[in-house]
């Protein structure tokens, strides 16, 4: 397990290939949580970091680095960058190095290819933008890299034994605990790692030894952090809440693990949109589901039982599928999103490195030549699907800054958004959930520093699918309008998701008919002003 040079060579070609592919995403991502996230920094001292600035969940590890990277570095986005993207490619080199020992440790033939091509796949992969260039998922590339961490530092122990890698593997888990819920899977993969260890490479004291002094540890640190949240927060679990984290609907979670694995194997964010419709609705229904999922099942039991029989790449593939099935867990039972090419990617990214291993380790077994045929074909379609994707985050960084550069009614007192940009093609720019338009007023002051006093009313936002798309508005009276997309490919957003018929405000009501919607004021303040958005730049409405 110990360092030798050709892995300095192997870390820092995935460190150049991963600047050199997040170039244009060096200003981006400081959009809609993030400002919520300098909201509670900003009114809070360091002694925030206890209670994890407000925010209901037990992340003091998290918040102490954002605090201190946020009070040294500010809004500059070149540290944010190099961060980020550093430590994406230290995931990968985790990932590799963990591969790797365990690909050795089953005595798999040329167990470094495998793993690094599976890493490749991982750090390649067009679905870990979101994580890399959002600056509020800080959380689950430190959380990836902490419980990589252990998972190395489990699989050396079991194999050598020695003290230090013990308890650099319990301390490393304690972080990850305080530092995001993707740590909850940790016991049960690590549970599984010396199950389905080779009994030759254990090291002395035998499995029971091994249950005692790694698993009986984690599990009684798990118990404690959920009793940690019962009495810190209230609740057994936080962040989102129970209400959310424990609401288990059997056919959406079973739907999802197979949602996840068709995007990382075949790229479906990208299909035309008929088509990733139609898979995800095909494995929603009961009738292929649930044969699936009991196919699924049987054959996993059925590889475990023949385990020992199983060539070294086979028996890899099993337990990343383990890993694969344990990491996606505490996310899985949340939203999933395939109509955009960005949008919840996040909640995969630490499972997909195992999925990428398990898929480098099952091609592994074709011949040669083919293995490596197939493996760099993925790895050009993964590097074309990722430099699209991250155009599209560039485009919408730059429509971000123009928005706010082009907004000068700072006099007025009352502005009405009438088409404000909720994300370019799955990118974020101002989504508000919140309703109470709070999205560009905190940009205007916490990203442009120049905070607007008056009202501001977000009655529509929209998906944009070119950075030219707009609206026409027209008075059909004094406090009656109506507001008409100018091309197709767009709908109405309001927090989140699509509008649906409409909805009554305080002092106005929206009714939407598709293409275009009915505004309808109950009065107007003097000096208020209406605000559309067409070409990057807000025009008033005359």
């Amino acid at each position: 397990m110990d360092f030798h040079r050709r892995d300095y060579y192997v870390f820092f070609s995935f460190l150049g290939m991963v600047q050199l592919l997040y170039r244009d995403t060096w200003n981006a991502g400081f959009v809609t949580d993030f400002t919520g996230l300098l909201w509670r920094l900003e009114g809070s001292d360091a002694l925030g970091i206890l209670d994890s600035f407000g925010f209901p969940a037990l992340q003091p590890v998290l918040n102490a680095f954002l605090f201190i990277f946020y009070k040294t570095f500010g809004l500059n986005p070149l540290p944010w960058h190099l961060v980020f993207t550093s430590l994406h490619a230290l995931n990968g080199f985790l990932a590799y190095r963990f591969g790797a020992a365990l690909l050795e440790t089953y005595s798999a033939r040329a167990p470094r290819l495998i793993a690094f091509l599976g890493a490749l796949f991982f750090l390649l992969s067009p679905y870990q933008s979101e994580v890399v260039t959002w600056r509020v998922c800080f959380n689950f590339l430190l959380s990836s890299f902490l419980v990589l961490s252990v998972l190395w530092q489990a699989l050396a122990w079991a194999k050598q034994g020695r003290r230090r890698q013990l308890w650099a593997a319990h301390s490393l888990f304690a972080l990850a605990l305080f530092t995001f819920e993707l740590a909850l899977a940790v016991p049960l993969a690590c549970l599984a790692l010396l199950l389905l260890f080779p009994p030759t490479q254990r090291s002395s004291g035998g499995l029971a030894r091994q249950l005692q002094w790694l698993s009986i540890p984690q599990f009684s640190m798990l118990i404690a952090y959920f009793v940690l949240n019962r009495l810190i927060l209230g609740a057994w679990v936080g962040h989102y809440g129970p209400a959310v984290h424990l609401k288990f609907r059997l056919g959406e979670i079973l739907a999802n693990y197979y949602r996840f694995g068709f995007k990382f194997l075949a790229f479906n964010r990208y299909w035309p949109h008929p088509w990733k419709e139609g898979l995800s609705g095909w494995l929603q229904e009961p009738a292929l589901l649930y044969p699936l999922a009991l196919f699924t099942v049987l054959g996993l039991l059925f590889a475990l039982a023949r385990f020992s029989r199983w060539r070294g790449e086979g028996k890899a593939s099993l337990l990343f599928l383990l890993l694969f099935i344990f990491a996606l867990a505490p996310a899985i039972n949340l939203y999933f999103n395939y109509l955009l090419y960005i949008e919840n990617d996040r909640y995969g990214y630490l499972a997909s490195a195992f999925f990428f291993l398990g898929l480098s380790s099952l091609l592994s077994l074709l011949p040669r030549w083919l293995y490596l045929s197939l493996s760099i074909g993925f790895i050009i379609l993964s590097t074309l699907f990722l430099w699209r994707t991250n155009q599209y985050w560039k485009q919408s960084t730059a429509l971000y800054y123009r928005l706010m550069d082009s907004f000068d009614w700072y006099d007025a007192p009352a502005v009405y958004l009438l088409n404000l940009p909720d994300n370019y093609q799955g990118a974020v720019l101002f989504r508000d959930f919140s309703g109470q338009g709070e999205a560009f007023r905190d940009a205007l002051k916490y990203i442009k520093g120049k905070p607007y006093e008056g009202a501001i009313y977000e009655v529509a936002q929209y998906n944009l699918a070119t950075p030219t798309d707009g609206v026409s508005v027209r008075r059909d009276s004094a406090l009656h309008y109506t507001v008409e997309f100018n091309q197709w490919g767009n709908w109405w957003w309001r927090r989140g998701i699509g509008m649906g018929p409409g909805y009554d405000a305080d002092t106005y009501s929206v009714e939407s008919k598709g293409h275009f919607y009915h505004l309808t004021l109950d009065s107007i303040q003097p000096g208020a002003v209406l605000l559309y958005q067409e070409k990057g730049e807000w025009r008033e409405v005359e």
